[in-house]
């Protein structure tokens, strides 16, 4: 992809709305708007919604893809269903589960009570047990599933796919692998988010400080991004070729600035070293070719060359300005000891210098950003290309039209 693509008559430019006709009522500009990418998400997908501890005796309301959902347990079961009775709109979240092991939930309202299941009307309790219930009295169901101690909900336009076929090998495989949840809501629209998890180049900038960096090398910059799709065809991943830790800027000086980088001169190690794509032990021993993917529906993997680690980022939408960010820490399993040391670790040190301090970096940036203008230059070869991808490959019924061709395509012409 040439950088005049990039800058000028290609994605950038594709992006821009069309001006409008005199008169005409202003609208607010959005550079996604020629993208394709929708903007509460990509439907039938999985989605982690909630940490399964936080749902206990009380139902939980929450929010995905635009849509209410009330989560309830019963007798272990989780069950999902939309939150509003059909009856006169009451909030089901607010409602009780009154008849434990029958798995339904009961509008605080008038007493419709609802099969979990299903989403069935069983029983109008103010009217009467002997009430006829029509068919049409039932509220949406949707597929809900608990793993790795998180919540998944599935919201569609078809029959839900197996959870496992959503998920990187590093989250399916529970007996090679470990992992350790976190969450965190952001205050921005997904497809912002999602941008800030491909391989742009910015975490040599924003990220140069973090406590996490702390006698690691610099990370590589001014690289030769390449992406590739994945065998499964679910993603890309990325190559970044050719970068450098330190140049000089005409009439600047250099960078990193003087006094910035003196305690960053150990040999790069982990994240701070960029894989080997033909001696890496991550690909000779496990066959793992890229060191960062980004996989359907928007889930982004950072690991390490030894192949022992992942960092999976699963960007949630909630609503068109809000987002749930959750992050896995995958461990590849080596024995109790070792597992229990990749805890402590975790929690002594990765949990607030990641999880929190570096995450918040990106996360002041992110809901900062304004998304009605933008100049993608050769940092965003990623960007694009990820975009692209998500559109035309996006799981979809098999009655639904083709993927929407893109703006930047069409302007090709």
């Amino acid at each position: 992809m040439s950088e005049e693509a990039l800058t000028g008559t290609g994605e950038a430019a594709a992006a821009r709305p069309p001006q409008a006709a005199p008169g005409a009522a202003r609208v607010a500009a959005n550079v996604y708007d020629g993208t394709g990418l929708p903007v509460l998400g990509f439907r039938n997908y999985w989605y982690p919604v909630l940490a399964a501890w936080r749902l206990r005796r009380r139902p939980k309301a929450v929010k995905l893809l635009g849509e209410d959902v009330v989560l309830f347990r019963d007798q272990g079961k989780v069950f999902a269903l939309k939150d509003q009775c059909a009856h006169r709109g009451a909030r089901l979240s607010r409602g009780k589960c009154l008849y434990p092991g029958t798995g339904t939930l009961t509008c605080p309202y008038h007493g419709w009570t609802y099969a979990g299941e299903t989403g069935r009307c069983v029983a109008k309790l103010m009217e009467g047990p002997a009430t006829p219930i029509p068919p049409e009295a039932r509220v949406r169901s949707y597929p809900v599933r608990e793993h790795l101690g998180v919540l998944w909900l599935f919201v569609g336009d078809m029959d839900a796919v197996p959870l496992e076929d959503d998920l990187p090998d590093c989250l399916v495989d529970t007996g090679a692998w470990h992992a350790i949840p976190t969450w965190r809501t952001y205050r921005c629209n997904w497809r912002v988010l999602n941008d800030n998890l491909c391989y742009d180049l910015h975490a040599p900038f924003v990220h140069r400080n973090s406590p996490e960096l702390v006698l690691q090398p610099i990370f590589p910059f001014a690289s030769r991004v390449t992406t590739t799709p994945l065998e499964d065809g679910k993603g890309l991943g990325y190559t970044a070729r050719d970068g450098i830790t330190s140049a000089d800027y005409p009439g600047l000086g250099p960078f990193p600035p003087p006094g910035e980088a003196f305690w960053r001169r150990m040999k790069p190690k982990g994240r701070g070293k960029e894989m080997d794509t033909e001696r890496a032990t991550a690909v000779t021993r496990y066959g793992i070719k890229y060191r960062h993917m980004s996989r359907l529906p928007a889930v982004t993997l950072v690991g390490r060359p030894s192949g022992d680690y992942f960092m999976v980022r699963w960007v949630t939408p909630i609503d068109d300005e809000t987002t749930l960010f959750y992050s896995f820490n995958a461990y590849r399993r080596g024995g109790p000891l070792r597992t229990l040391l990749d805890r402590i670790g975790w929690t002594a040190w990765q949990s607030w210098t990641h999880d929190w301090i570096f995450s918040d970096q990106d996360k002041m940036l992110v809901e900062s950003v304004r998304s009605d203008a933008e100049q993608l230059s050769r940092s965003d070869v990623g960007v694009v290309a990820w975009r692209r991808f998500m559109v035309e490959n996006a799981r979809r019924p098999a009655d639904a039209p083709a993927a929407p061709r893109q703006a930047a395509d069409r302007a090709a012409e």
